[in-house]
C-alpha cells in the first residue's frame, strides 16, 4: 500500500498511484514519503525535461502534478483537495492554496528544473504558513475583518476567491499583484482598504445606482462563461448578453483599485443606457487602458503564436477591441484565430491546421485548469468580425 493512500487528496491519490504504476517518466517504485520522495520527483522532472516531447507530456503533467500534491500535503499536515468548475487546487495550511499542476509544467520549461521545484516547493511553504501569496492575503483578510469588520468572517476559500457571510465575495487578484512581493505591512494596509469598501448592514436595504458620471470613466467589458450571469441571480440580475452563438457571455464591470463589481441590469435602467450603450461605452475604456497593453510572440512545436501578457485581468476582454486584428494581424497575418480560456488569456495563431490544433489543446487544457473558466472554443477575426470557428 503507498504511504499517500491516506490522504485527504479526492482524486490526486488515484492519478498519482497511476502515474508512479504506468508511466515510463515516473519515478521508481517504492516511492518514498519526505526528502527523498521530493528528491525523487525532481529527478524525473528533470529527465522529462531532456526528453523529447510526445504523446505523454499531458500525462507527465497530470501524474507529476498529483505526486507533488501529495508530497507537500504530506509535508505541511494540513490541507486536502479542492475542486471548483473543474479547476483543481490544492489547500495547505489554513488558507494557502497551490497549483502543483502548473508548478510541474513551468519546471518541464524553466531553465532549470531542479530549482523551479525547489522554488515551488519553498512557494508553497510560504502559502501553508500564511507568510506569502494567497495564504498571507486571506491571513490578513482574517485578522483585519476581526477589528474592523467583527460582523462579518470567512466561510470559503478558493484561491484567489473568498466568501464572506452575507453573502460578499471578494478576488484578492489584484491585492496579490500589487503586494505580493512587498513586505507584509504593505499588504495588511491595501487589505485594510479592500475591508473599507466592503457593503455595510443595511446597504442591502437601501439600494442605490452611484450616478454615471462618477462611473462612467471605470466602466469595462468582462468576458465571461456561458450561464455565468444566471449562475448569480440570486445576487440581483446582471447586465449582460450572449455573444457567438451563446459561446461567451458578456457582463459589465465597475473596476476599483482593489477589485471590481459587476454592473446590475437596473443599474442601466437609472442611467437611461441600453446594453450596447454601455457595451460601447466600456470597449471604449479598454482600448484607453489598452494603450500600453504587452503582446509576446511565442514559439511552439507547431509554429508561432502570440500571447497577451499585460496581466491586468482585461486580456481576454481585449477580444472585443477593434483594433486586435491590426495588432496581432501584423504578427501573425490575416485571418488568425484566438483562444480565451480563462480571464487573464488570449492566445492566438494563424489560421494553418497544425496550429490551430495547437491552439485548441492548449485552450482546452488552460480552462480545464482556471479558477475564472472563459471558453475552450477558438474564435476566427477576419475582415473587422469575430466568428465562432468550426472544428
Amino acid at each position: 500500500m503507498l504511504w499517500f493512500n491516506s490522504l485527504d487528496a479526492g482524486p490526486l491519490t488515484q492519478a498519482a498511484g497511476r502515474f508512479l504504476a504506468e508511466h515510463p517518466g515516473a519515478p521508481t517504485l517504492p516511492f518514498e514519503r519526505g526528502v527523498r520522495g521530493l528528491s525523487a520527483l525532481t529527478a524525473a522532472v528533470e529527465r522529462w525535461a531532456d526528453s523529447e516531447p510526445s504523446d505523454l507530456d499531458d500525462g507527465f503533467v497530470e501524474g507529476c502534478g498529483a505526486l507533488l500534491a501529495l508530497v507537500l500535503l504530506d509535508h505541511v499536515g494540513d490541507g486536502g483537495y479542492v475542486c471548483r468548475e473543474e479547476a483543481h487546487r490544492v489547500r495547505l495550511g489554513e488558507y494557502g492554496f497551490v497549483d502543483p499542476f502548473s508548478a510541474v509544467r513551468e519546471a518541464l520549461e524553466a531553465d532549470d528544473p531542479r530549482e523551479a521545484i525547489v522554488s515551488a516547493v519553498s512557494r508553497a511553504e510560504a502559502e501553508a504558513s500564511g507568510r506569502a501569496g494567497v495564504g498571507r492575503a486571506t491571513r490578513l483578510l482574517a485578522e483585519t475583518l476581526l477589528t474592523r469588520r467583527p460582523g462579518l468572517h470567512i466561510e470559503q476559500t478558493f484561491g484567489v476567491e473568498v466568501t464572506l457571510n452575507k453573502d460578499i465575495r471578494i478576488d484578492l487578484t489584484r491585492v496579490l499583484r500589487a503586494t505580493d512581493d512587498q513586505p507584509e505591512q504593505t499588504a495588511r494596509l491595501a487589505i485594510e482598504k479592500l475591508v473599507t469598501m466592503l457593503p455595510r448592514a443595511g446597504d442591502e436595504a437601501r439600494p442605490s445606482v452611484i450616478p454615471l458620471a462618477e462611473v462612467e470613466g471605470r466602466l469595462l467589458p468582462r468576458i465571461t462563461a456561458p450561464g455565468f450571469a444566471r449562475s448569480l441571480q440570486a445576487h440581483g440580475t446582471l447586465a449582460s448578453a450572449p455573444r457567438l452563438e451563446g459561446a461567451i457571455e458578456i457582463t459589465l464591470v465597475v473596476a476599483h483599485e482593489d477589485r471590481s463589481r459587476y454592473v446590475a441590469a437596473h443599474e442601466l435602467l437609472v442611467w437611461g443606457m441600453s446594453f450596447e450603450q454601455a457595451l460601447a461605452l466600456a470597449i471604449g475604456n479598454l482600448a484607453q487602458r489598452s494603450e500600453n497593453a504587452r503582446f509576446a510572440r511565442i514559439e511552439t512545436d507547431a509554429g508561432a503564436m502570440v500571447m497577451a501578457r499585460t496581466r491586468d485581468g482585461l486580456d481576454a476582454a481585449r477580444l472585443l477591441l477593434p483594433t486586435l486584428e491590426d495588432v496581432i494581424g501584423q504578427e501573425l497575418g490575416r485571418p488568425f484565430l484566438v483562444a480565451i480560456p480563462h480571464r487573464d488569456t488570449l492566445l492566438a495563431c494563424a489560421d494553418r491546421p497544425e496550429l490551430v490544433e495547437a491552439l485548441r489543446e492548449r485552450a482546452a487544457d488552460d480552462a480545464a485548469h482556471a479558477p475564472h473558466k472563459i471558453s475552450e472554443r477558438l474564435f476566427r477575426i477576419e475582415a473587422g468580425r469575430i466568428s465562432l470557428a468550426r472544428p
